[in-house]
């Protein structure tokens, strides 16, 4: 099967469509920057993906050709035959037709690896307040799909950092009350618990919460309803 002008013509817009759109939905996901053009890669993708199975729809089935290693019958295979043709139109748009899916999802996948993760946390808010001492700060991170975490960050007077620590954000809006001496006093409205104060255990996160015990403040966390 050849395809004629006008159809090569679609099917490389249809393929484009979908590689665009697998990858735009991707970065969408991993970024979480917005879900309108999360939906809209996504519907590309599969409008994309569409066209192009109708348009490949009436490739004949070649096979997949396969490569074996083994030293007696090593060399291509095409429907357990070995080949010994040259790779010819119907074997390229045969395999394109097959593997466009897991093609698309390998770009999909790749691109919300690539674009997620700490590296791109997008600063979302920050508060700062002045103590004796010192300043801190509470810097909010919007994760996208994955949610939003906290850097509470402590400075002294010669604005050199002294401490940080990561505490959770996406379940309640969180405010520092005050710093007095080393008691740092933090408050969350209508975060997801019936206890008026709150544990280490239930906000702080990752090394902060494994190390609490050696850290050069302490922190109070209080829930108000």
């Amino acid at each position: 099967m050849k395809l004629t002008g006008s159809k090569s013509f679609l099917l490389s817009i249809a393929l484009i469509m979908s590689f665009v759109g697998a990858l735009g939905a991707g970065v969408m996901l991993g970024t979480g920057l917005n879900w309108w053009l999360f939906a809209f890669f996504a519907a590309m993708a599969v409008l994309g993906s569409v066209c192009a199975s109708k348009i490949l729809k009436l490739v004949p089935d070649v096979g997949i050709i396969i490569k074996y290693n083994f030293p007696k019958d090593a060399g291509y295979y095409q429907k357990g035959q070995r080949k010994t043709t040259p790779v010819n139109d119907n074997d390229i748009l045969y395999h394109l037709k097959m593997f466009l899916p897991f093609i698309q999802i390998g770009m999909f996948v790749f691109a919300a690896a690539l674009f997620s993760g700490d590296s791109h946390d997008v600063p979302q808010r920050v508060e700062s307040i002045s103590f004796d001492g010192g300043q801190a700060e509470l810097v909010i991170f919007d994760q996208g799909a994955f949610g939003s975490y906290a850097d509470l960050r402590i400075y002294n007077s010669k604005a050199e950092h002294i401490e940080s620590i990561h505490i959770r954000a996406e379940d309640a809006a969180l405010t520092i009350d005050s710093i007095k001496g080393k008691d740092v006093y933090i408050s969350y409205c209508n975060f997801p618990w019936n206890d008026t104060i709150l544990a280490y255990d239930r906000v702080m996160l990752g090394e902060s919460l494994i190390d609490h015990d050696n850290l050069k403040f302490n922190y109070h966390f209080r829930n108000i309803k």
